[in-house]
């Protein structure tokens, strides 16, 4: 195969200004006292609405009234009383997926 006019081209690694190749940084950030893990806003955020659905769903559920039931008109009580046991569901299970991915996160850490 021939280059020809591409022959010139290479691979050059990058060095920042103060002189240190990409495989220094690395290595210095892996080091004792480097920088800190970074968090995951949308892993934060999920907690945070894991907690909210089953907090919710179970203030909900614990003080409703335990005569709820369908009028003419839909009350808040029914709506509450309707969606608190999803609620709690979806909380429980989004608090076993984060489990999950943690520690699958931290398995692949080890390794």
């Amino acid at each position: 195969m021939e280059s020809g006019q591409y022959e010139s081209i290479g691979f050059r690694e990058v060095i920042r200004e103060d002189g240190m190749r990409p495989e220094d940084i690395t290595a210095e950030t892996t080091k004792e006292g480097g920088l800190p893990p970074r968090l995951n806003p949308f892993i934060l955020v999920l907690w945070a609405l894991s907690g909210g659905f089953i907090l919710g769903g179970l203030f909900a559920l614990l003080n409703g009234s335990l005569e709820v039931s369908m009028t003419d008109r839909v009350s808040m009580a029914y709506v509450l009383f309707t969606f608190a046991p999803p609620s709690v569901f979806i909380g429980v299970a989004t608090v076993l997926a984060l489990m999950f991915w943690h520690a699958w996160r931290w398995q692949r850490a080890k390794d």
